[in-house]
């Protein structure tokens, strides 16, 4: 009988540092995939913010790269800028990072920020009925780009309850606009102790939605959260109003990955569940990780692939000196009882609704040399 479950298959941690294991393990997905010689492939990755040692790192992404057979001349590496201040914020120095994190050549290929020089760069994607927004903006490279392959790490999120394939699309295929929409209520709060009524932001708001007097002041009725402001305020005053609810921000995270699944086709999706820490990746500083390192899996279905991390952690047993010691153990929601605030599954259950893929799925585990 035909099995209609989603394929994800397993590469277990004790088995990673066998020779050619991600080519293993990705073997069964290339043959799968149809690519043309002209066909160009995003590989959306996270470098790893400046101090945090907890991202897939160069060589395991190089590694997949690898493993699926990616020709460099037509591949490259991605990721979008971010709402907060740091070196993540404007493309030149993002590209810096990443270089510095190891990424573009000649140990990958080249490392590209997608959503332009500013964040701005974008397209939008009509969404289905029922979604938070009639459409979500996205990166615009992801247009033109041919295949994507989603290189994720697997951890805990402090409004998502944990980020995998389905954040790294649905987050970090947004432009800013489309990051601020899904962190906030769309508009910037304005800090007064900051700010020194440049009119900087004014000169660059698109709608005309800030007036300088004392100090900044936005119109909420003008303003349609580009978050251009936040980029160009020479002091940090603009800054984002984190105030979402957690349930509402997986849906609209699920609505976005599927929103980019509409430009760049999946070719596949891996998710490395190793250091796997109680924060994001945007985290500058982690605690220890809460898990011991599971292993490697890969779908071309991410639904399915959240889906199986999410149940091989719930069913691991924290080591000594986890931040979750004492608080959960196996088949317990790791996640949830770290941050019992946050509704981690909503977002496979939103996602499997949109079409995104499927929670049911069968394991696959790579045992042989």
């Amino acid at each position: 009988m035909y099995d209609s479950r989603s394929k994800v298959f397993f590469l277990p941690a004790d088995r990673m540092d066998e020779p050619n294991a991600l080519a293993r393990l990705l073997a069964p997905i290339q043959a799968d995939m149809k690519l043309e010689n002209t066909d160009l492939v995003a590989v959306k990755i996270h470098p790893g913010e400046e101090g945090n040692q907890y991202y897939v790192h160069a060589d395991s992404v190089q590694a997949v790269i690898d493993g699926l057979g990616l020709d460099w001349r037509q591949t490259f590496v991605t990721d979008t800028t971010v709402l907060y201040r740091g070196r993540r914020m404007t493309a030149p120095d993002y590209a810096m990072l990443a270089r510095e994190h190891g990424f573009g050549p000649p140990d990958t290929p080249s490392f590209i920020v997608a959503d332009g020089l500013r964040g701005t760069d974008e397209r939008t994607v009509l969404l289905p009925n029922g979604c938070s927004a009639p459409s979500a903006r996205i990166a615009r490279i992801f247009e033109d780009v041919d295949a994507m392959v989603v290189v994720s790490h697997f951890k805990g999120h402090l409004l998502a309850g944990f980020g995998g394939a389905i954040k790294n699309l649905g987050m970090g295929c947004a432009s800013r606009g489309g990051k601020l929409f899904q962190h906030s209520t769309v508009t910037p709060t304005v800090h007064e102790d900051k700010c020194i009524a440049c009119g900087v932001c004014a000169d660059h708001c698109p709608e005309n939605a800030i007036d300088i007097d004392e100090i900044a002041r936005i119109d909420p009725d003008r303003c349609v959260g580009c978050g251009e402001c936040l980029q160009r305020c020479p002091t940090g005053a603009m800054r984002v109003s984190w105030n979402q609810r957690t349930d509402a921000f997986v849906r609209r995270l699920a609505e976005y990955a599927w929103a980019a699944t509409q430009l760049a086709p999946l070719a596949a999706c891996v998710n490395f569940v190793t250091d796997v820490s109680a924060d994001c990746d945007c985290m500058a500083d982690a605690a220890p990780p809460m898990l011991a390192d599971i292993g490697v899996l890969a779908s071309t279905d991410p639904v399915a692939l959240d889906q199986a991390c999410l149940d091989l952690t719930i069913a691991a047993t924290p080591p000594k000196g986890s931040p979750l010691a004492g608080k959960a153990g196996p088949g317990e929601d790791k996640f949830a009882a770290l941050r019992p605030s946050t509704h981690g599954p909503v977002q496979l259950e939103h996602a499997e609704k949109l079409g995104l893929g499927r929670r049911d799925y069968v394991l696959h585990r790579i045992n042989q040399k």
